[in-house]
């Protein structure tokens, strides 16, 4: 039944639908590049799985085939200021070799020697880039142009030094809403024709996939995969009302494994405390990271930071379904959403307390 698991892969090469807008307001930004200028910078803003990454990949790929532009996609999950320098060199056509233990001053003055076009940098997950002062050294590089894509363009900007936040004015905003159901069918249909033998959906069954997946393309897609995989798995030779039933959550679990395995270590030995204590009020979470701080951004050259900016980490974790934090700002609730999941980090609260009371 399943013919390419490829096919429903957020990377998958496919045409993006219903995004007119977006791409006219994407290439209407980045045209500048077109004739050999700086590109206008861009923040890329919406909720996860609605085709934000995909469509900033797909104008890029146009934008190389027409004139000579050079972009680099950066995942920023779990990279320092200095690793996204150190990839951008890495990924230019014309780079050179770098030490990963470089001055972040070297890596700057590298960029600016071989920076001879226009270079557009995507910073994917730019919500999770601890120190934000590497934009600062990206756009001290003369025709280099920043995407940044986050979740909440103004939770981003909030971090954002005052003097750079000119870079993504009101007319350089895109935001990405979630899809309708009918569009969401458009999506899928294609990815039903390429990756399954045959056609096995029934009538309705796309639509209800959709609209039980609320516009979110990433769920809706990957629940067709899971409905196929559960169909399999019961012998069935196409799907029955039951297997699209229970794909929501089989897709859902996924999707919260691979976020969460796409998190800095921090955030993920945060994730540990939430899922061990929670549910837990604002105030006890509020005490308990300041108790384990420093055992939370232990090795890899993590620096601890203020609980307002950890607050910030727990929101990317509840923008990933991760978490559950319902409540007023000084009322929350913290919880995880799956007890039963776990991070890929040995992190023992207990162990972390001996610790820290030593």
């Amino acid at each position: 039944m399943i013919e390419s698991r490829w096919v429903f892969d957020d990377a998958y090469p496919t045409d993006i639908l219903h995004r007119h807008e977006e791409l006219n307001a994407l290439s209407r930004l980045l045209k500048p590049a077109t004739v050999g200028h700086r590109a206008d910078d861009v923040l890329i803003h919406g909720p996860s799985g609605v085709g934000k990454t995909a469509t900033a990949r797909r104008m890029l790929r146009d934008l190389r085939q027409r004139a000579e532009v050079s972009s680099a996609l950066i995942e920023c999950s779990g990279k320092t200021g200095n690793e996204i320098l150190h990839e951008a060199i890495e990924k230019y056509p014309k780079g050179t070799v770098v030490h990963r233990n470089q001055p972040r001053v070297e890596l700057v003055a590298t960029l600016e020697k071989i920076v001879t076009e226009p270079l557009i940098i995507v910073l994917d997950e730019a919500d999770v880039i601890p120190d934000l002062e590497v934009l600062k050294d990206l756009f001290s590089v003369d025709l280099i142009s920043v995407i940044a894509i986050t979740h909440s363009n103004t939770e981003w900007l909030n971090r954002v030094d005052r003097d750079l936040r000119v870079h993504f004015h009101g007319d350089s905003q895109i935001e990405f809403d979630k899809y309708g159901v009918q569009e969401l069918v458009d999506i899928l249909e294609p990815r039903v024709e390429h990756g399954l033998t045959g056609d096995p959906t029934q009538p309705g069954q796309l639509e209800r996939i959709a609209d039980e997946t609320g516009g979110v393309a990433r769920w809706a897609i990957k629940s067709v995969l899971s409905a196929a995989e559960l169909a399999r798995e019961r012998n069935h030779d196409y799907f029955y009302n039951d297997d699209v039933a229970d794909s929501f959550e089989h897709a859902m679990q996924k999707i919260r494994k691979a976020n969460l395995r796409s998190l800095p270590l921090p955030h993920q030995r945060l994730y540990e405390i939430v899922r061990a204590i929670g549910p837990v009020s604002g105030g006890e979470m509020k005490t308990t990271y300041r108790e384990h701080k420093d055992a939370i951004f232990e090795g890899r050259g993590h620096d601890s930071v203020t609980w307002r900016r950890a607050w910030d980490y727990l929101s990317k974790m509840d923008d990933y379904d991760l978490i559950k934090m319902p409540g007023d700002t000084n009322a929350k609730v913290y919880e995880a959403v799956d007890p039963e999941l776990e991070a890929p980090v040995e992190f023992d609260l207990r162990e972390t307390a001996e610790i820290s009371s030593e």
